[in-house]
């Protein structure tokens, strides 16, 4: 409400809608004829105040009705001049004043529904979640609380703040009161997973309250079809499969995708569509156009990056014929890189680009393109990128959308536990070295369907590819030999790369000898010299028996009597080592090309007076010691003695 000063010294209430009436038809009110300059009378500052500003209001504060209802009282003050009245106003002492809010705030919360449960409970539960908080008060609070709810969780869990408190009680309470409340909300687990706050509750049971867990997968029985396109309850359904429930559960789960006879009947002791199909054959075209729908949902409502989804998907590629499969494709083809995070999802999209056209492997390659660094180092993404490499016929468009993302990222992608399979795959092709049996197993099951939708030999497109990717490498080693040949994973990309690269090697060849050659006397625990230290002594050591020896380099590196060359002066040194590095020496003597130089260069005495030869050295560091200490060098001796 605004006050309005009039020059009488009365005070009158007015709104404002009033003064918006006054404006207005003072604007309708014909123009002076005084100049004007942007809507304003020239010489109108200049006037004297002729005190009679009725339509003018003074500003007030916005009061909340919670808070304060009355106004305060305004009386009139006599002005200085005697012209005009001052308002004052009669302040309610403070304490008073907060009194009467408190008063008033009490009165509008007895008129909510639990009030005498709710505000007792929200000032426990400020104590309950302190992490600080004591065991011994915390179990206290944790039996107040229980008092208090106790037998009314139904009515308050659909309350954002109560639903917290509910979810805070299963997290600090122990097994027993945690079953108390589960119990009572059994019965109303469906309602509570479409809800916005009581989601929270039914994760929170399903992770701490394992005797109920089987009541509230129950409950969604007959329901999952729909609910796993809901906005809430998917969240549910998918932690529920994928997380809490067994086997039988989980199987359970997904029947519902099968068709309106499986969400009242389900088959107990079947596991997998292959086993329903193969004891029902006649159904199979009933459950694949159920199958399709409950897909084709779950992709328009958005919840494809659920496990359970990924499962169907999976079963519908691998028992959908032709068409089918096609009619999948067309949907599925922009929609398979938010797929590659689960074990079945990766499979659908290996599937998608097996069975995909040209013109539908360029769109999913272009959907993916924004993450191939991502996908390299996914546990199950990066065989998508090895299938990819497989049934891709363009390799122009692949060296530009794909490859030349990896060599962006490429140090990062070499370090990395999966990252390295996609280099290496590119590099050694389906070695098991670094590919598991069950994968190259997988790989391999799309061969013959590849021979069919793909046209390019493989042996021409793994060659393009490498011969892409090559110089990347080649650079990547001559620039971060250090960094790389300390790290075990990215060594074997070194590795790979010094035996498959095409191109000019030796700029990476003249980067490791460079290594090599360093004193040994000068290195320390922070910078330990590469032949002393793991992986790197592994590493030089099979580099060396590549010139002889399976892996071979193709072609020939020489890098046995380069590195010869190289380390001559500190030959003896590395061949008294307790740790790899005489087995390098030994690689050097049994390797053809510098066989005769290491056994001369081991048996040749040195310049100074009285000095012996490097072997009568090996042998007294042998001298008195167990058999199992200095292999390497006892190795050494051996071949010396032949």
């Amino acid at each position: 409400m605004a006050v309005t000063k009039r020059k009488s010294g009365s005070i009158t209430a007015e709104k404002p809608e009033k003064r918006v009436k006054k404006e207005k038809s003072a604007a309708a009110a014909p123009a002076s004829n005084k100049k004007t300059l942007f809507g304003k009378v020239i010489g109108e500052d200049n006037e004297e105040d002729d005190g009679e500003d009725e339509g003018e209001l003074e500003a007030e504060p916005i009061r909340d009705d919670d808070e304060q209802n009355d106004m305060d009282m305004e009386v009139d003050a006599p002005a200085a001049n005697g012209d005009q009245a001052v308002p004052q106003k009669n302040k309610i002492p403070t304490k008073e004043a907060n009194a009467q809010k408190k008063a008033l705030r009490d009165e509008r919360r007895s008129h909510k529904p639990n009030a005498d449960l709710i505000y007792p409970a929200k000032k426990l539960w400020e104590k309950l979640r302190l992490k600080e908080l004591p065991k011994p008060e915390r179990q206290q609070v944790m039996k107040e609380m229980m008092e208090l709810i106790t037998g009314k969780v139904q009515e308050i869990i659909f309350k954002h703040d109560m639903s917290r408190i509910i979810q805070s009680c299963l997290k600090h309470g122990n097994e027993a009161q945690r079953n108390v409340i589960a119990g009572e909300l059994v019965g109303h687990y469906l309602t509570l997973s479409k809800s916005m706050y009581g989601r929270f509750i039914v994760v929170k049971i399903l992770h701490y309250c394992q005797k109920y867990r089987e009541a509230i997968i129950k409950e969604f029985y007959g329901k999952v079809r729909q609910l796993i396109k809901h906005k809430e309850a998917s969240t549910i359904i998918e932690d529920a499969y994928s997380t809490y429930a067994n086997a039988a559960q989980r199987a359970g789960l997904i029947q519902e995708f099968y068709g309106p006879e499986f969400r009242i009947f389900k088959v107990e002791d079947k596991k997998s569509l292959s086993d329903i199909i193969a004891q029902n054959p006649s159904k199979k075209e009933n459950i694949m156009k159920h199958l399709m729908e409950t897909l084709k949902g779950c992709m328009e409502k958005g919840t494809v990056e659920f496990s359970i989804v990924h499962r169907g998907l999976l079963e519908y590629f691998e028992h959908a014929d032709a068409k089918g499969i096609q009619e999948m494709l067309d949907v599925m083809k922009e929609q398979a890189v938010e797929i590659l995070h689960t074990k079945e999802g990766a499979q659908v999209a290996m599937l998608c680009l097996l069975h995909a056209s040209p013109k539908d492997r360029k769109a999913m390659l272009k959907t993916m393109k924004p993450f191939v660094v991502k996908i390299c180092k996914e546990e199950y993404g990066h065989m998508v990128m090895l299938r990819m490499f497989d049934v891709v016929d363009d390799t122009v468009l692949m060296s530009k959308a794909i490859l030349a993302e990896i060599v962006k990222e490429m140090d990062d992608i070499a370090k990395d536990k999966y990252g390295r399979r996609v280099i290496l795959y590119l590099l050694a092709g389906r070695s098991p070295k670094y590919i598991s049996p069950q994968s190259i197993e997988l790989l391999a099951k799309g061969d013959l369907v590849r021979a069919n939708t793909s046209k390019k030999d493989a042996a021409v497109r793994s060659s393009e590819l490498l011969n892409y990717i090559s110089p990347s490498l080649i650079s990547l080693i001559a620039t971060k030999t250090r960094a790389l040949t300390s790290e075990p994973l990215a060594c074997q990309v070194v590795f790979e790369t010094m035996l498959h690269a095409t191109g000019d090697r030796q700029p990476a060849v003249d980067a490791l000898l460079a290594l090599a050659a360093e004193n040994p006397s000068e290195a320390t625990s922070e910078t330990p010299h590469v032949l002393m230290s793991m992986p790197t002594d592994r590493l030089y050591k099979t580099l060396v028996q590549s010139d002889y020896k399976a892996p071979l380099a193709d072609p020939s590196l020489h890098f046995a009597k380069a590195l010869l060359t190289k380390i001559s002066p500190y030959l003896g040194f590395f061949a008294q080592q307790s740790g790899s590095s005489p087995f390098i020496v030994l690689a050097l003597l049994e390797n053809p090309e510098t066989a005769e130089e290491t056994k001369k260069a081991l048996q040749a005495k040195g310049t100074s007076k009285g000095s012996i030869t490097i072997q009568k050295e090996l042998e007294k560091v042998v001298k008195g010691k167990a058999e199992n200490e200095f292999k390497a060098v006892r190795l050494i001796l051996e071949t010396l003695a032949k």
